[in-house]
């Protein structure tokens, strides 16, 4: 008689493994479902503004074929190949066609400029962690995607690096890509707003319409759009159903809507000077990985009580925010950005102006910080030239300026060089593994312009931080100028 054996051959159990981790990740077919994840932070915000682009965008025909308008190869709108190295997603088909996964919506890559501006906007406001993953198709009669996720990296303060959380990724249906289609860009009529309305059956009447139309302008259908999916979400009969939130995420939450500039109004910020600081300190400095660190101390109660937010700007004059932050009842804290670190980066304190219900915005300016400014140059010994450490888009550089009496500059200089040390105690030959450069083959910057001075610029690839110095070597090691190192 046969007898047989107990064990689960080892590919049986891979085969188990692959269809568990495959079937692990949860679908959302509709956009009842969207109502049932996500907790209304700002992250969550930018994943529904994201999904509402990517849907908008992409081509699906009449059986359900999703075809793209751009090439993901070629890095636009910050997408690239993923590998799915975390295992979140099936594992590729073995058939003749060839798969590939990529990932889109990463606004710190160049070609992510091709986005539209407010998705951009939320997608800083979220920490640029939420992304768009698809599966692609290739055939030789063309491209098409068969999968599309939505996912979003772990928090910074997890460490768990640029790991996609599987507890935020699910798999979308044609179906709810076809449903969120149905609310377009540049269409802010009241007859669509009432139409989308009643066609997915929201609570919302006619004067929160006209709210939502007159705040969002071109935008109206998105505003719409989100405020369907957390405003049903968080109605009283939605909270009686849903499970509670997982221990780490912050139940608190506040939808940015962006500035309505498309009737040409702005918001402004009349009498405001920088002595009213009601005693606050704001500033920007150094985060992790170069970005810039938003800073804020003794803010009073009485401002806390009526809701405040800090905002980063380009500089004194810009309007744009590029970064903010609710700060609650934390009268001092800091919060890091996914903005590089530049000269001119600039912090205000506003007032959070609640447009409606659970909907803010940024309002009235209480006060400002001053602006991020490199150091100044240092001397550089028996020379008429000086050397400063700045940064540029979070990277370590150095500035040589160079008297325009001094002519000779390249022969005196012919064996100069300037490296970068992580902290004052380096010795000499303990730069940054190959950032340094001679001094011959800086750069001219024709933008920085200085009557005395000519100017020449060298870009490390090293990502400023705390520490950071930058010395002026004549030739071999005798160092002839050194830089204070870079603050906090």
């Amino acid at each position: 008689m046969m007898r047989v054996s107990g064990r689960v051959p080892v590919c049986c159990i891979a085969l188990i493994l692959v269809l568990t981790s495959a079937s692990a990740v949860p679908r959302l077919k509709s956009i009842s479902d969207l109502k049932t994840i996500g907790s209304g932070q700002s992250g969550h915000n930018a994943a529904l503004v994201l999904l509402h682009w990517f849907a908008t965008t992409v081509t699906i025909d009449n059986n359900n074929v999703i075809r793209l308008s751009f090439d993901p190869d070629s890095r636009h709108y910050g997408s690239h190949h993923y590998g799915n190295y975390e295992g979140i997603l099936e594992p590729l088909p073995l058939s003749n066609a060839r798969y590939r996964y990529f990932t889109v919506g990463n606004i710190n890559q160049q070609d992510s400029l091709e986005l539209p501006s407010y998705v951009v906007l939320f997608q800083r406001e979220g920490g640029n962690r939420n992304r768009i993953i698809i599966r692609v198709r290739e055939e030789n009669v063309g491209s098409t995607i068969d999968q599309v996720y939505t996912t979003q990296h772990y928090e910074t303060s997890e460490h768990q690096g640029t790991r996609y959380d599987p507890d935020h990724t699910y798999r979308l249906t044609v179906n709810l890509l076809r449903q969120i289609r149905e609310f377009p860009v540049d269409d802010n009529r009241m007859n669509s707003m009432t139409n989308l309305r009643n066609r997915f059956g929201s609570s919302v009447d006619d004067s929160q319409l006209r709210l939502i139309r007159d705040t969002w302008g071109s935008l109206a259908c998105l505003g719409l759009l989100l405020f369907i999916v957390i405003q049903e979400k968080h109605s009283p009969a939605q909270r009686n159903h849903r499970p509670p939130p997982a221990a780490r995420r912050n139940t608190d939450f506040v939808v940015n809507i962006p500035e309505n500039r498309q009737n040409g109004r702005s918001e402004t910020f009349a009498g405001l000077h920088m002595g009213q600081s009601n005693g606050v300190t704001l500033k920007v400095t150094t985060g992790p990985g170069g970005k810039a660190r938003i800073v804020w101390r003794k803010v009073p109660q009485h401002l806390l009580r009526q809701g405040m937010m800090v905002a980063l700007y380009k500089n004194g004059e810009d309007e744009e925010v590029m970064a903010s932050k609710s700060i609650g009842n934390s009268e001092s804290g800091s919060h890091d950005t996914c903005v590089p670190l530049n000269d001119g980066l600039q912090v205000r304190l506003h007032e959070v102006r609640t447009v409606y219900c659970f909907w803010s915005r940024r309002g009235e300016e209480t006060c400002r910080g001053p602006e991020f400014h490199n150091p100044t140059a240092v001397n550089i010994t028996e020379y008429s030239a000086k050397l400063q450490l700045f940064v540029k888009d979070g990277k370590a550089c150095a500035r040589l300026y160079v008297h325009k009496a001094f002519s000779e500059w390249k022969t005196d200089f012919r064996k100069s060089w300037v490296g970068f040390y992580s902290s004052a105690q380096k010795a000499t030959s303990d730069y940054e593994w190959w950032q340094w450069q001679w001094a011959t083959k800086f750069k001219v910057n024709p933008d920085f312009e200085d009557p005395s001075y000519d100017i020449y610029e060298y870009h490390s690839g090293m990502a400023v931080a705390t520490g950071v110095q930058a010395r002026f070597m004549l030739q071999g090691e005798l160092e002839k100028a050194r830089t204070l190192t870079w603050g906090a």
